[in-house]
């Protein structure tokens, strides 16, 4: 089978390997889908914890040796651990994920453990099932903010993880959520899902502050967006670390909460929520274009709303 391997940061080679061996625990997927964002072009910028040569990608979906359709939910824990059994297995001590610990989806095959497989719904085209793995990670950050109707939120960038915390917006019909974003496609993708547009957004008047760029002006403007007793979620890592001024955070009374990935079961949700996207919001890629798609994130061009490598 095709795989394409991160040999070094900012270099992938397409290699014919061997088709993995499963085990009785295993399942061999047939990849339609696997999802291109923020982990994906940080880690070939990156390489960081994952192991090189490294097959990425971790937002999968396709199909079973008996043709049915399914995501995969690519978080493993210990499964003995307090947080596993509370069903956090992201914030297990020995968390991995496929795509990153392990052969991910950039192949035309993965395999999985059977307990990491969803079905997925016929209605549901290939290109929405991309939103998935984001969406669900948005619901955690969502949950984390313990929003009420009179919450007024304001979600920095609009690529996957923002588009999901518009459509949690939907599913709670909260109208009260505004968008902080430069590209038009997805400031229109973001309308479409109920976001408010304004032109200039206002100091200190929003409740809830969700950052999902994770650079260190997206941090600054959570800082500068958030009401007084506010709340600042964080989701994205475009970069490890910032200086912060607590004193201010002290006197004005503001929550920072980290948001890390998803549960099964908000992994669950997030497939009926990815049946809210359109699919022309999405762009399939072969495995010759996925190095020119990243390079132009790294390059700060985030006009394609999602981008999909299509294995097979």
């Amino acid at each position: 089978m095709k795989a394409l391997l991160l040999i070094e940061n900012l270099k992938f080679l397409l290699k014919e390997i061997e088709t993995p061996v499963v085990k009785d625990s295993e399942e061999l997927i047939n990849v339609e889908v696997s999802g291109i964002g923020g982990s994906e072009y940080l880690g070939f910028k990156n390489s960081g914890i994952r192991p090189l040569p490294n097959i990425m990608g971790h937002g999968i979906t396709g199909l079973t040796a008996d043709n049915k359709r399914v995501a995969i939910y690519p978080v493993i824990g210990c499964e003995s651990c307090d947080y596993c059994k509370s069903g956090k297995l992201q914030l297990c001590n020995n968390w991995k994920m496929i795509g990153v610990h392990f052969d991910g989806g950039f192949a035309q095959k993965v395999v999985v453990p059977k307990k990491s497989i969803f079905k997925i719904p016929d209605e549901l085209t290939w290109e929405q099932s991309s939103f998935i793995e984001p969406f669900a990670n948005s619901i955690n950050a969502w949950n984390l903010a313990n929003i009420n109707q009179n919450h007024s939120i304001l979600v920095i960038g609009a690529g996957s993880l923002g588009l999901g915390l518009f459509a949690c917006a939907k599913d709670s019909n909260h109208k009260n959520i505004t968008i902080a974003e430069h590209s038009i496609s997805r400031k229109q993708a973001a309308k479409d899902l109920g976001a408010e547009t304004v032109d200039n957004l206002h100091l200190n008047s929003y409740d809830i502050v969700f950052d999902t760029v994770g650079s260190t002006q997206s941090r600054n403007d959570s800082f500068r967006f958030v009401k007084k007793n506010g709340k600042c979620i964080y989701l994205g890592f475009a970069e490890p670390k910032l200086e912060v001024n607590f004193s201010e955070l002290i006197r004005n009374q503001i929550q920072l909460v980290g948001s890390f990935a998803y549960s099964k079961s908000q992994f669950e949700k997030a497939i009926k929520l990815s049946l809210l996207t359109n699919s022309k919001w999405v762009k399939n890629i072969t495995f010759l274009e996925v190095e020119k798609e990243l390079n132009n994130y790294l390059k700060g061009d985030f006009s394609t709303i999602k981008a999909i490598l299509r294995p097979n």
